[in-house]
């Protein structure tokens, strides 16, 4: 009973699968477009902002380095969001304000700031992670409904039906290959974006012990 419930569903064919996949294609672009971007202007202007603050802070230009942050914070709105000036700011705010910090106290500020902006930075990876892990598998499960269907329809053919099941399964492989298709640009895309934000936080943790170096000093 269950196995002619199954059998009229797989009979259904592989078509509906590749509209599933183009689907998914789509989003995967779309994110990847998304993700560039954002990228792209959150690190525009970053190296010169970090030499500034480096340079400013080495100075004992406290007040210059907060108001350069401050500004820089200023240009979220527009779609990118760095590591760097969000803890920056935490710092040197709570070094103009409180005229001696431990270590530990800024230490703490400053994952704290990094944490808070990491989460724009993982925002939708796991979406290109999960289309490069299961579009192989929704390809290969096309491919399988298709083989069942060609096999089906030798059945109520009788033998003389070879041809019409050679090019079932050969359209039903379609499946298999559009999945590896939409999966591997996806997994490239997610790697690379990783270690993006990889290099980004080696950035920020670098600056990070530079100004508690600077800040904390008694």
């Amino acid at each position: 009973m269950l196995s002619q419930i199954f059998l009229g569903m797989s009979l259904i064919g592989a078509e509906w699968v590749l509209y599933l996949l183009i689907l998914l294609s789509i989003v995967s672009v779309a994110v990847m477009f998304e993700r560039f971007r954002f990228y792209q202007l959150s690190q525009k202007g970053l190296s010169t902002f970090r030499q500034s603050i480096r340079s400013q802070v080495a100075g004992g230009k406290y007040q210059g380095a907060l108001d350069e942050a401050k500004n820089r914070l200023s240009q979220k709105s527009k779609g990118g969001a760095d590591l760097e000036s969000e803890l920056t700011y935490a710092l040197l705010e709570h070094k103009m304000k409180s005229q001696s910090s431990s270590p530990e106290i800024l230490s703490e500020l400053a994952v704290d700031a990094v944490g808070r902006s990491r989460i724009l930075w993982d925002r939708n990876l796991a979406i290109l992670a999960t289309i490069g892990n299961i579009a192989p598998f929704i390809g290969l499960f096309g491919t399988v409904l298709g083989i069942i269907k060609a096999f089906h329809d030798l059945s109520l053919q009788g033998g003389g039906a070879a041809q019409m099941v050679t090019s079932g399964i050969s359209e039903a492989l379609v499946a298999t290959a559009v999945g590896l298709l939409v999966a591997i640009p996806a997994s490239v895309a997610f790697n690379l974006f990783q270690r993006r934000v990889r290099s980004a936080l080696m950035q920020a943790e670098s600056l990070k012990s530079f100004l508690i170096g600077k800040i904390g000093a008694p």
